[in-house]
C-alpha cells in the first residue's frame, strides 16, 4: 500500500479483506461522526483489497458528535440504496444517531437484495430493516479495519472479517456457544439482537422478526456498568415480543465494569428470565472486540449440541430452507 493515508494493517486482516475482492459497497455514516483521516484510510485500504467503495456525499459532515444532520445522513442512506450497482451498504462506524433516521426512511425504496452492514448503534437501523424484511448483517463496521490489533487479536479479527463474505451470499458461519442453563432449544427460531443498550433504547418501537414464531436473542455491549446493563435488559424483557424468545445468547460485554463478586452478565440475565422456558447461552463470538462474527438479522436458526468433551458446547447455525 503506497498511500500516505493507509495505516499499517496486520497481514491476516489484509488477507481476510481480500475475501471481499470484487464487491462494490456504498459507505455511509448514519450515526457518529468520522474524521477525514479515518475515511481516507478506510477508502485506501478497501481499494487496495479490491473492494470498490463509493462514499456517501455527507460522510465528512459533522453536526455536534454526529456525522451531519439527520436529514443529511438520511439522504446518504437513500442515495446508497438507490444505486443499482452495489452489493451492500456498509456503515463506517456506530456511535449514536442511527435511530434518528428510522421514521424518515422510504421503505418502498429499500431493495430486498442489498444488505446493510454494521453493529453497535447500527443495531437500531438493522432492527428496523429486518423487521420489514429488508436484509441487515450484524458485523464489523468499516473503521474496525483500522484498529491497531495485537498479533493474536489480528488473527481473531481476521476471522470475523472473513465471515462477511458468506453473510453477503445469504448465509453465515455457525457460532459456537456454551449452554449455561434452561432448556436446550430444539425449535427453529429467528435470530435477533445486537447491542443491548441500543435495543433497549428502541424497545418502544416494538421491532421484532416478522410473524409470531420463536426468537433466539443475541446480545452484546461495550463500556457499560452492570446496573445500566440490567436496566436495559429489564426493559427488553418487558417488550411484548420477548414472550417469543426461546433462548438468550450472550456475546462479549467488552470493557463493561462488573462489581466485585459478579462473575459475568449471566448473573443478571438469570434473575430476569424464566429458565424453565428460555435457554441461556454465552461466549458467542460477537461484540466490540476482536470476535465479531457476521450474522444476518432475522435469519432462521437452530441451536444444537456440538460433539465435544464439554457437554455444554453448542452451535448456533442457520437453517437453510429447501429450494
Amino acid at each position: 500500500m503506497n498511500s500516505s493515508h493507509t495505516p499499517g494493517v496486520a497481514a491476516p486482516v489484509l488477507e481476510a479483506l481480500k475475501t471481499l475482492n470484487g464487491i462494490r459497497v456504498a459507505l455511509i455514516a448514519p450515526a457518529g461522526g468520522v474524521g477525514d483521516d479515518r475515511i481516507d484510510a478506510a477508502l485506501s485500504l478497501l481499494g487496495h483489497a479490491g473492494v470498490e467503495a463509493i462514499p456517501g456525499h455527507h460522510i465528512r459532515d459533522h453536526h455536534r458528535y454526529l456525522a451531519g444532520t439527520a436529514a443529511a445522513r438520511l439522504a446518504d442512506l437513500h442515495a446508497a440504496f438507490a444505486r443499482p450497482d452495489i452489493d451492500a451498504v456498509w456503515c463506517l462506524r456506530g456511535g449514536y444517531g442511527s435511530a434518528h433516521l428510522i421514521d424518515g426512511i422510504d421503505w418502498d425504496a429499500i431493495p430486498h437484495h442489498v444488505p446493510l452492514i454494521g453493529h453497535s448503534d447500527i443495531t437500531a437501523l438493522a432492527s428496523a430493516f429486518a423487521a420489514r424484511g429488508k436484509p441487515a448483517i450484524h458485523g464489523p463496521v468499516a473503521v474496525d479495519l483500522l484498529r491497531e490489533w495485537r498479533a493474536d487479536e489480528a488473527e481473531s479479527f481476521a476471522g470475523s472479517l472473513a465471515s462477511l463474505a458468506p453473510a453477503l451470499r445469504g448465509g453465515f458461519n455457525a457460532l459456537t456457544l456454551v449452554h449455561q442453563g434452561g432448556p436446550h432449544p430444539s425449535t427453529d427460531a429467528s435470530i435477533w439482537g445486537g447491542n443491548l443498550t441500543v435495543l433497549a433504547s428502541i424497545a418502544d418501537l416494538l421491532l421484532a422478526p416478522p410473524g409470531d414464531g420463536p426468537i433466539t436473542l443475541l446480545l452484546e455491549d461495550v463500556g457499560e456498568a452492570a446496573f445500566r446493563l440490567e436496566r436495559c435488559f429489564h426493559q427488553i424483557v418487558r417488550a411484548p415480543w420477548f414472550s417469543r424468545v426461546n433462548a438468550v445468547v450472550l456475546g462479549a460485554f467488552y470493557r463493561c465494569a462488573l462489581p466485585d463478586g459478579m462473575q459475568s452478565f449471566l448473573d443478571v440475565v438469570r434473575d430476569h428470565i424464566d429458565t424453565d422456558r428460555v435457554g441461556l447461552f454465552d461466549q458467542a463470538p460477537i461484540g466490540h472486540g476482536r470476535f465479531n462474527q457476521a450474522w444476518s438479522m432475522g435469519a432462521p436458526v437452530r441451536i444444537s449440541d456440538t460433539p465435544s468433551h464439554d457437554p455444554r458446547s453448542s452451535t448456533l447455525s442457520q437453517v437453510h430452507e429447501p429450494d
